[in-house]
């Protein structure tokens, strides 16, 4: 960037008095950056670079252990069962998160064509940046909710909901809702994608697309991986338990806690969505606190919120890495072949059955027995409930 213009940019007089916000120009389609703004931008185009190289480097590994498991299964001299690459609904949620990442660092990285020029302005480039931030981060939201609510499902009811066809379908409806919404407004409105002002976003006059578009899925999300979040703690500290017997009614349960093992997992299972969310909150909080557009918005917090998004790629990628390892074909290949493809997962002590219990209570049915199951109730019933759950956090990691 080369300074020398009015005020610090390198805008002339005449572009620089298009870029002022007016009663006759309220929404300037010009942004001239000042050398501290072009920092601040600087530092988002690095943070959208960490996200791509950690993107790319799993998705990368995602594709070499696609390659191993394929040579594995040729080589094998036994009749294996094929473990696919997207085996469960959690493969399919965070491959599909991995690519929307991947697009939301691509959008942040075109930043850098703004730093070069000093001025921000509508056009094709400015159309197509908008058109990949906003359709990536909306996908991303719905796909992160999804997986919230999977992973909250499966923990506290236990419910084996390994529909995969049901997963690809909530996935395409994501992309879909993204890619008409999206191309709806950039097809109906002029001026749809503008400078905001330092990158290119939807405009300010379309604020219910803004809401309805895209803020009303993060604030969903957020507010719902908290609750979930706070739902599962509790659970796990013995506070409350679900009633089998009315799947919709909580209840008080002091006699019993998950293992600290099982502690772990449930929690940082929940750990992933509820970072996400997290991230985008300070660009959300930044955005809304002048919802009229009278005054404009600090640069330091929308750098700030923006720096935070941009780094939401870094941060899965992260989670992943600690919390989900056996997914994606991330598991050693007896694992792969083992608990992968649903055989029988042993409960942790923490959960164990006691022995005055009949194991198959509740749907909990061990082998191939085909004997009618028992009723249990009280402690019997909590702790078969525990070790089905415990089953799941298992199969779910």
């Amino acid at each position: 960037m080369v300074s020398g213009g009015v005020n610090g940019t390198v805008c002339n007089e005449q572009q620089y008095q298009q870029s002022l916000t007016s009663l006759t120009n309220p929404h300037p389609t010009i942004s001239c950056l000042t050398r501290d703004q072009s920092f601040g931008l600087v530092v988002a185009v690095e943070a959208s670079l960490l996200s791509l190289i950690f993107v790319v480097t799993i998705l990368g590994l995602i594709g070499r252990n696609a390659l191993l498991n394929r040579k594995r299964l040729l080589g094998a001299s036994d009749d294996r069962k094929q473990v696919k690459l997207l085996e469960t609904p959690t493969d399919i949620f965070l491959f599909s998160l991995f690519i929307c990442e991947l697009l939301q660092a691509l959008g942040g990285l075109l930043n850098i064509r703004w730093v070069h020029n000093g001025i921000v302005k509508t056009g094709s480039y400015c159309t197509a940046q908008g058109i990949i931030l906003q359709g990536s981060q909306v996908t991303a939201a719905l796909i992160t909710l999804f997986l919230a609510i999977y992973t909250f499902v499966m923990i506290l009811w236990s419910v084996d909901l390994k529909s995969r066809g049901f997963s690809f379908s909530l996935v395409g409806a994501s992309c879909i809702f993204s890619a008409l919404w999206v191309g709806n407004g950039n097809g109906i409105h002029k001026d749809y994608e503008e400078p905001t002002p330092f990158w290119c976003w939807i405009n300010l006059v379309f604020v219910g697309e803004r809401l309805a578009g895209e803020y009303v899925w993060l604030w969903i999300t957020l507010f719902a991986s908290v609750i979930m979040y706070i739902s599962v703690f509790s659970w796990t500290k013995g506070w409350l338990s679900i009633n089998m017997k009315k799947w919709y009614m909580f209840q008080l349960s002091p006699d019993y806690k998950v293992g600290n093992t099982d502690r772990r997992a449930a929690l940082g299972l929940l750990l992933y969505p509820l970072a996400y969310s997290f991230m985008v909150l300070p660009l959300s909080i930044a955005r809304w606190s002048v919802p009229d557009g009278h005054k404009p918005v600090p640069s330091v917090a929308l750098f700030f919120g923006f720096t935070t998004f941009c780094l939401s790629g870094v941060v899965n990628v992260s989670m992943f890495w600690i919390i989900r390892q056996g997914r994606l074909l991330f598991a050693p290949p007896q694992e792969t072949f083992g608990s992968e493809i649903g055989l029988q997962v042993t409960p942790s002590p923490s959960s164990a059955i006691p022995s005055n219990c009949d194991p198959r209570a509740d749907g909990v049915v061990s082998g191939d027995s085909s004997e009618s199951t028992s009723t249990v109730s009280g402690g019997a019933e909590a702790a078969n409930t525990r070790s089905s759950t415990s089953t799941g956090i298992e199969e779910i990691i």
